[in-house]
């Protein structure tokens, strides 16, 4: 719903002439609920996290038409914990989303700054049920684990994004990020291309009635002390998927092949369990696959959700079941269930497989 006086009003202080804009709109999620999360061979964690069903965010968004059919645009997005009242994207002010572009029906639409890549805001959704959220359950488990799809949370920072207009349900994209970061908060360009981790990111998407494919594809041309530590590999991701809703069910599977992910980069690797390693696992999840198959459809005033997800070289492993109810048209409830086993190396011979599972229940409300 759209709030333009009172986004006009809460912006005037760091906004300058927000009420100049012909378009404001103020948005969020709060999206708060109880979590058991058990790992194998540790007690349970019982608590109230946020962001179990969607990560609670506000944002203001804009445009402004300036003649010919061109639109100035503008979005600013702050994710935030509602259990805590704590910033999230390493506290940054706004570290969901932060850019400003133009754009044309005829033409498409450009974006300077900071946005999420391709893999994340297209494909998600489409090759999994639970998309993006729910925790464990989302594609994340297994498409994004170690960050093999670029960024910290899959954000790219530095960023130029063209997206054509949609062509006979066709829209494809590009975008290149003068230094896409590593997950620090300083993350702008440096003096000379080799000291800047680079990236390019190409997608394409079809929706048409039930029907939505989608393809994307990034590649990282890391700086050269990362390259060096990456043992002069370039990462790269290719995602392919689609989904068909039948009406009384909808269908979803999806591929992901992930070449040398980023996070083999420097410092310490960080395992599917959350563990910390030294650089002497660097390339040990190289060139892997992922592969998740789903289902969704409609029950009472809610839908019902199932996926599988397994990863090939890192050994990721497991289901989710869920449960959406709307309460209205911006508030719902929810249940999900994840049980995944994920492999835990303590050397690159010696590991385990460790079982995971989540029970969560939970609330949230659009606005």
């Amino acid at each position: 719903m759209k709030k333009t006086l009172l986004a006009a009003a809460l912006l005037a202080g760091f906004a300058g002439a927000a009420n100049a804009q012909s378009n404001v709109t103020l948005y969020g999620i709060a999206d708060v609920g109880f979590l058991n999360d058990k790992t194998e061979g540790s007690k349970a964690r019982n608590g109230i996290d946020s962001g179990l069903g969607a990560q609670s965010r506000w944002g203001i968004r804009g445009s402004e038409d300036i003649g010919n059919g061109l639109k100035a645009i503008f979005q600013l997005e702050s994710g935030f914990d509602i259990d805590t009242g704590v910033s999230t994207q390493q506290n940054r002010l706004f570290g969901r989303y932060a850019f400003v572009g133009l754009e044309s029906a005829r033409a498409g639409r450009l974006t300077l700054g900071r946005t999420t890549n391709l893999g994340f805001m297209w494909a998600a959704g489409i090759v999994n049920p639970f998309g993006l959220s729910y925790s464990r359950s989302s594609i994340g488990t297994t498409f994004g684990y170690n960050q093999g799809d670029f960024g910290a949370g899959s954000r790219v920072n530095n960023s130029a994004y063209y997206y054509s207009p949609v062509i006979a349900g066709f829209q494809g994209a590009v975008g290149y990020s003068f230094q896409a970061g590593q997950g620090t908060v300083n993350e702008q360009e440096v003096a000379g291309n080799g000291n800047n981790n680079r990236l390019i990111d190409v997608g394409l998407k079809y929706e048409n009635g039930p029907l939505k494919g989608v393809a994307t594809y990034s590649y990282a041309n890391l700086s050269d002390a990362n390259q060096a530590l990456n043992g002069g590999e370039k990462p790269q991701n290719l995602i392919v998927g689609a989904s068909y809703d039948f009406g009384v069910v909808a269908a979803y599977a999806g591929w992901s092949h992930m070449k040398n992910p980023l996070n083999n980069v420097g410092g310490a690797l960080v395992s599917p369990t959350g563990a910390n390693y030294t650089n002497n696992f660097a390339g040990l999840y190289g060139n892997d696959n992922a592969y998740t198959v789903g289902l969704s459809a409609p029950l009472g005033a809610g839908k019902v959700m199932a996926a599988y997800q397994k990863t090939t070289k890192s050994e990721i492993d497991g289901y989710a079941v869920g449960y959406v109810y709307d309460l209205s048209k911006r508030t719902n409830v929810y249940a999900f269930f994840n049980d995944y086993d994920q492999r835990q190396f303590v050397t690159r011979t010696n590991y385990t497989d460790v079982s995971r599972r989540q029970l969560a229940f939970g609330l949230q409300h659009k606005f």
